[in-house]
């Protein structure tokens, strides 16, 4: 996309009075055309949203929609073919399934920052427990999970109230 000479000069003004600097006048022009696409992408993506929204509307139990690559917001698992979208998001058919039957709640869709809940995966990057210490403390009954057939095991926090000093032990101990 080419950018208007008079947008260009403002966006170059703006680049000045924040501090920021390019080398050439190419990289100042292609930092301006990033920025249009960038704000082209947003822009797609809120009238999108928006349109599910109002679909919501007609159809409040939420409805199927082509995925096209977007990812599940639990599992986090880009998704081929359909995704479901509903009050809480977009969500892979086998994590939709798993709060039909309950076996986890609505909100931790929502929960992107993990206030309320945490995953098996999660356990593993961010603290590096490794899966088979996971396993073990569900064993001894440490830890209470929600396992997602054929998806992902994660802990609700409140069920799991013992879970900050489970890790800190666990951290310390390796």
């Amino acid at each position: 996309m080419i950018i208007p000479e008079k947008e260009y000069a403002e966006f170059k003004a703006i680049c000045a009075k924040q501090g920021i600097s390019y080398k050439s006048e190419a990289e100042y022009r292609e930092a301006a055309n990033n920025l249009i696409s960038l704000v082209k992408i947003i822009y797609d993506s809120a009238n999108e949203h928006s349109r599910w929204n109002q679909r919501l509307k007609q159809e409040p139990k939420g409805f199927a929609i082509e995925s096209n690559g977007r990812s599940c917001c639990l599992c986090h698992q880009s998704v081929m073919g359909q995704v479901w979208f509903d009050k809480w998001g977009l969500k892979c058919l086998t994590c939709q399934e798993a709060l039909n039957k309950k076996i986890v709640p609505g909100y931790i869709f929502k929960d992107s920052v993990n206030k309320r809940h945490v995953t098996a995966s999660q356990l593993n990057w961010k603290y590096g427990i490794l899966h088979q210490a996971i396993h073990k403390l569900i064993k001894q009954g440490k830890l209470k999970p929600r396992i997602i057939p054929n998806g992902i095991t994660l802990f609700l926090r409140s069920e799991n109230p013992d879970l900050p000093n489970i890790l800190k032990e666990i951290i310390t101990n390796t």
